[in-house]
């Protein structure tokens, strides 16, 4: 006799950086509030709770290499390039059958013990070893993740059964990685139950955190490590002279934080300087203060909006939280992008005297509803795969059909006014050409008429006056010559006639 059980859901958490784990998080309280009573979820800290100790350490090499991103500008970079040397498919099956080959075997081993209907990844490693368990072990396990990133990298493997993103430009980045069509879905951003829930006002959460309610607030962060600029831009914000709350928050940097909490007994008068560890509920003390100092991980600046807290980008590890950057602050207008303390400095002691100044910022922010919770979209989207799995597909293919024809139309309608304007400045420089070159042929016209004209009047005086004062003179100089000459020449006839002949 066959007996019925509950889809077995796997959530899986891995830290490198608190994104992957929160946006999962979202996920699973989603799941859990919507289809509890009618799946049975799992979450596992997968690397870390393993009883193989190849996977622990492995979460603590993959730590680490967050924090050399955060400390080394250049070194993300390198890595993200270095993924498409080969082709990204291509590199992240290869590096992964060969450099963390025992590492990879060892997640498809865990995943075995679950023995899961459906696996929710929020990282590209768990994405990759869930696809390779779900080929060696089992065809009908669904594959689905969420990229937390505001793009999707070359290391998300493309053979998953779906991939959720959360822009546009995501979106494009999965089907240029060849996923399948309907393979890929767009949500608005999972907001997890610490900013979701968190609806009091701002002098609640001052009150909270002992913040001051009368003096503008600013918290510094550098994720979770804290290993980029919080330092710096703290030591300069505290040289200002203007009244101001700092809030250091120092995530699992524990050596920071007692450097700080030294530094507060020697403070300037105006100043009130505030630490704190890691909190859990981060996102409220975000929420107290008036803007956010922190480099553009993409779960930070998130939980930032979300609490309505303009933001303030100081530092970008890498390609991935270049993109945020670009996504926040360039097309979004969620904040300020400066780099140099100093002038992070001089702005803040602007925003002090001028808060009006955010209220532009603060009304770009309204368009992070959390209300809207992508988590809860993603929850029914994977109970659809799980139960009419077909009827979803052809959706999806429809609205992609929808969504091309609609861009391509548009497209089509961008180059035919880009046309039509190529034509009609092709017009206006044409006409402009041919003013030119009437107008030239008009004064070269009227230069030929006065050379011609010159050139008559020369002729007609010359016919008029064939003799000039200077042929004149010449031509009685060569009289008085020819004269003389015929004088000379009678007086030489007559004095020859005149002489006595030799013969007398």
């Amino acid at each position: 006799m066959v007996t019925y059980r509950k889809p077995r859901i796997l959530i899986t958490y891995l830290e490198a950086g608190m994104g992957h784990i929160v946006s999962a998080q979202a996920i699973a309280d989603a799941l859990k509030q919507k289809y509890g009573d009618k799946m049975e979820i799992i979450e596992s800290y997968f690397l870390r709770d393993s009883e193989n100790p190849i996977l622990p350490k492995f979460e603590r090499y993959l730590v680490n290499e967050v924090q050399r991103y955060s400390k080394y500008p250049a070194y993300g970079d390198v890595q993200i390039l270095s993924m498409h040397l080969i082709g990204a498919q291509n590199s992240l099956k290869f590096v992964h059958r060969s450099v963390f080959r025992k590492q990879t075997l060892a997640a498809i081993e865990e995943y075995a013990k679950y023995n899961p209907d459906v696996i929710v990844c929020t990282h590209y490693f768990l994405l990759h070893a869930a696809v390779e368990y779900k080929r060696k072990y089992n065809h009908d396990a669904i594959v689905v993740s969420y990229c937390p990133d505001n793009n999707v990298h070359g290391w998300w493997d493309n053979r998953a059964d779906c991939l959720y993103t959360n822009n546009p430009l995501a979106t494009k980045q999965a089907y240029d990685l060849k996923f399948k069509n309907g393979h890929v879905k767009e949500a608005f951003y999972p907001t997890r139950t610490d900013v979701s829930e968190s609806n009091e006002s701002k002098e609640f959460y001052r009150k909270k955190f002992g913040i001051p309610l009368d003096k503008f607030a600013v918290v510094i962060a550098d994720g979770v490590y804290a290993k980029a600029k919080v330092e710096k831009v703290c030591l300069e914000l505290l040289k200002t002279d203007v009244p101001l709350t700092i809030c250091v928050l120092a995530g699992k940097n524990e050596a920071l934080k007692k450097k700080f909490d030294a530094l507060i007994p020697t403070t300037k008068p105006n100043i009130t300087l505030l630490t704190f560890g890691f909190l859990k509920d981060a996102p409220q003390l975000y929420g107290a203060c008036d803007l956010f100092i922190t480099k553009a991980g993409p779960n930070a600046v998130l939980d930032s909006v979300m609490m309505g807290t303009p933001i303030l980008i100081d530092y970008c590890a890498s390609p991935i939280e270049r993109t945020t950057k670009k996504l926040f602050v360039e097309h979004m207008f969620c904040g300020y992008h400066i780099v140099s303390p100093t002038k992070i400095r001089k702005q803040v002691e602007t925003l002090v005297t001028r808060p009006e100044l955010l209220n532009e910022i603060k009304d770009a922010l309204s368009f992070f509803d959390k209300s809207k919770n992508g988590a809860a979209e993603i929850a029914d989207d994977i109970a659809e795969i799980l139960w009419n799995r077909r009827e979803r597909m052809k959706k999806i293919l429809a609205e992609e059909e929808s969504a091309i024809t609609e861009f391509m139309t548009e497209k089509a309608d961008k180059k035919i006014a880009k046309a039509e304007e190529r034509i009609e400045t092709l017009n206006a420089k044409t006409a402009k050409r041919t003013e030119k070159i009437a107008a030239r042929a008009q004064e070269q016209a009227q230069k030929i008429a006065e050379k011609a004209e010159k050139a008559g009047k020369t002729v007609y005086e010359q016919k008029a006056n064939p003799l000039s004062a200077e042929a004149a003179s010449k031509k009685s100089k060569r009289i008085i010559s020819e004269q003389e000459q015929s004088i000379a020449q009678k007086e030489e006839a007559e004095a020859t006639a005149n002489a006595p002949s030799s013969e007398q």
